[in-house]
């Protein structure tokens, strides 16, 4: 449910660089392409004290998080255009399918596009709060996995309807700080294949959906800030094929500012009326509206950072909003190359997580240690 940041802060200015996975090493391809070879494993270790424990276990829990081989390949035509193809594999032994993402790219001094699986514009423009958080960056790190928020709230920050289902974007150069990117996805229930071509036009996805994101960044002696704002639209698909739940219509914007060590940030997002069924509309559900806050400092191999986050989701006439605050303190320490150290503390709050007349609450307190080891 939650999901790594892949364009955060100020590497948003390095979106070219995102084929080749962090920390990988090259292991070759004669006179094709260049190949490099990286992956993640991340351990947990975690402990929950909560009110309502209900599919949530023991109270404490070992978990392969993450378990994820890299692949990217790349060369340069003679003409100066790049391309390349970046494919992520999952590796843990729980793990229903073998790929995450799979995309080629094309580069040149007129942009990026990308082809394939991949999450959307608006998602990787977004500049959220978590950015600038160290560690699992709080509440985009693995609260839910001990946490129970129930299906009513909205439990985790994120800003992507279509995650790694197929589409094509595009991604602008930089000029004077300024950024654009755009993505199409026909349908948000397709991952390679030819499931696209084979895929009803009416099992309750979404299709047509389009990502816009736009960003600025810049730097004032020893401060750098990045602003953007993000949208994503799109038509739902019904049971009977009408547009009978709401369509996406959701955006959001937020800031970073980093200095010194020091980091400052804030994401406001509104996802309006996005799949909510049209009598559940008039009856004056929605999709809900969140946003996180967050301070962080960095020295050395140490960080540590603070993270708000609090979103409400309005039910039907006569049930109470679904509502969550959660404060969020993650360390995080580089023990050795590759390897990371991290601790997070979460205090949540959530009301009416059953969305009912009679609302279920739940106060909790969840401690992850992670480790996370990258090759």
């Amino acid at each position: 449910m939650f999901k790594q940041v892949l364009l955060g802060g100020t590497a948003l200015m390095g979106v070219a660089a995102l084929a080749m996975p962090a920390h990988a090493g090259s292991v070759g391809s004669k006179d094709t392409m260049s190949v490099t070879l990286g992956g993640e494993l991340r351990f947990n270790v975690g402990f929950a004290d909560q009110d309502v424990s209900a599919g949530r276990g023991r109270g404490y829990a070992f978990s392969v998080d993450e378990s994820e081989i890299k692949i990217g390949a790349k060369n340069t035509a003679d003409n100066g255009l790049e391309y390349g193809i970046s494919i992520e594999l999952n590796a843990a032994a729980s793990d229903n399918s073998a790929a995450d993402e799979a995309y080629a790219f094309i580069e040149s001094d007129w942009g990026r596009i990308e082809m394939g699986d991949q999450d959307d514009a608006s998602d990787r423009m977004a500049v959220h709060a978590y950015n600038i958080l160290v560690g699992r960056a709080g509440a985009d790190g693995d609260a839910t996995d001990y946490i129970q928020f129930g299906g009513s709230t909205i439990s985790s920050p994120g800003f992507d309807s279509t995650s790694d289902d197929t589409k094509l974007t595009y991604f602008s150069p930089r000029f004077g700080g300024f950024q654009v990117g755009a993505s199409l996805t026909p349908d948000s229930g397709v991952t390679s294949g030819t499931g696209g071509l084979l895929d009803t036009d009416n099992d309750g996805d979404f299709e047509n959906v389009i990502g816009l994101g736009a960003n600025w960044e810049g730097k004032f002696d020893e401060v750098e800030i990045l602003v953007g704002v993000v949208g994503e639209f799109g038509d739902s698909e019904t049971a009977t094929g009408a547009d009978t739940e709401g369509e996406i219509e959701s955006v959001g914007v937020g800031a970073n500012i980093t200095f010194a060590g020091f980091g400052i940030g804030a994401f406001y997002a509104d996802l309006a009326e996005k799949g909510i069924a049209q009598a559940n509309r008039t009856a004056g559900q929605d999709a809900g509206s969140y946003y996180d806050l967050g301070v962080s400092y960095s020295t050395g191999p140490w960080g540590v950072s603070l993270g708000y986050f609090s979103s409400t989701v309005s039910n039907t006439t006569g049930r109470a909003d679904s509502d969550v605050e959660m404060f969020s303190l993650d360390v995080a320490y580089d023990v050795a190359p590759g390897w990371e150290l991290t601790g997070s503390l979460h205090l949540a709050e959530a009301d009416n997580i059953n969305g009912a007349v009679v609302s279920q609450n739940n106060d909790a307190t969840a401690l992850i240690i992670n480790n996370t080891f990258k090759f």
